[in-house]
């Protein structure tokens, strides 16, 4: 009865249920913070696994294998990659889905798992090198921390699984383009009125060397909000370019603020197989930054107070948010 009467003084907390309650799949957290309930719902809700991610997931196999001469042998591997694309769970979402055909792919073809370990230190050498004269814009900057974020933003070009084409001459032209293109500016209003009242922020990162852009973020929100616990969150394990506690610690991040990893191998924050320790920063936070669109497709429907910062670098993500490749986006979970 608790339950059902919260879940009705939700909707005016929400403005909207974005998701369906099933108490069989989902665990219910209910919590008291400044006199009103809010209802968190973590067990699986994520980005659906549509058939245009299908298909680009099964396009993007075939891409791999078509130098491969052995055409039986290729024919016996897509086959496989359909079959688990027929089998799609309620719970699988493209980030999950791209590590098991990444461990698939190694399997049936006896192939190592392409190492990015030279490329990450590549490009977060790159924003090290240019950090102490970005920061001197930032400071120099109208509102700071608006243009923090959209130097953040603009970092998450620097994508090796979305992008094939990712080069350090596009990196530094979009970063001199003087941030033309600003943050949403009701959604920044309500991020600031959010900010002013948060306790406890959580920050999910995504990608090498866009994690130093994000320590500036980190830099400037210690300075705005002194009281403010921030919990920053990496990757549990190496995929593709993406930012672990190595790199948080090699570009000083991890001197800054706690710093946890996820406990996941997937590209995203897949909150069935995050860890315990993650689950519970998530679950406190008054207020979460998520960079990158697998933090939004592992994430998206969940209901948690996240702020999604990323580019719009897929097809998918042009089409659903009706942007230009690239476009940068500055969104609300509860008002998506």
């Amino acid at each position: 009865r608790c339950f059902a009467m919260d879940m009705a003084k939700s909707r005016d907390i929400r403005g909207k249920m974005p998701f369906s309650v099933n108490l069989a799949m989902f665990r219910q957290k209910l919590y008291n913070r400044n006199y009103l309930y809010q209802i968190i719902i973590l067990g699986g809700n994520s980005m659906k696994f549509n058939p245009f991610c299908m298909c680009c997931a099964v396009s993007k196999q075939e891409q791999n294998i078509r130098s491969f001469q052995n055409m039986d042998k290729k024919v016996e591997y897509m086959k496989k990659v359909m079959d688990r694309m027929a089998n799609i769970a309620e719970e699988d979402c493209a980030p999950s889905v791209s590590v098991e055909l990444k461990k698939m792919f190694r399997d049936f073809w006896e192939q190592p798992m392409e190492d990015y370990t030279s490329v990450k230190k590549k490009y977060n050498q790159l924003m090290l090198d240019m950090e102490a004269s970005l920061e001197e814009t930032i400071r120099n900057s109208e509102d700071p921390l608006e243009t923090a974020l959209l130097y953040a933003r603009i970092g998450n070009y620097i994508d090796f699984a979305a992008l094939s084409n990712v080069n350090s001459d596009t990196v530094l032209s979009l970063l001199k383009e003087d941030n033309k293109e600003p943050l949403n500016a009701q959604e920044y209003l309500h991020f600031r009125k959010d900010l002013s009242a948060a306790s406890r922020l959580v920050y999910l990162t995504d990608n090498c060397g866009e994690i130093v852009l994000d320590k500036l973020v980190i830099i400037l929100l210690k300075e705005l909000c002194p009281e403010l616990d921030i919990t920053v969150i990496v990757r549990g394990f190496p995929v593709i370019n993406d930012a672990t506690m190595e790199d948080a610690q090699d570009i000083g991040l991890a001197e800054l603020t706690t710093v946890i990893g996820n406990g996941s191998e997937v590209g995203g924050t897949w909150l069935p197989h995050i860890s315990s320790e993650a689950r519970e920063a998530l679950e406190s936070a008054d207020l979460i930054i998520a960079k990158g669109q697998g933090n939004y497709e592992t994430l998206h429907d969940c209901g948690l107070n996240i702020y999604y910062l990323f580019l719009c670098k897929c097809k998918w993500f042009q089409y659903q948010f009706n942007a230009k490749p690239l476009q940068g986006m500055f969104i609300n979970e509860r008002r998506i």
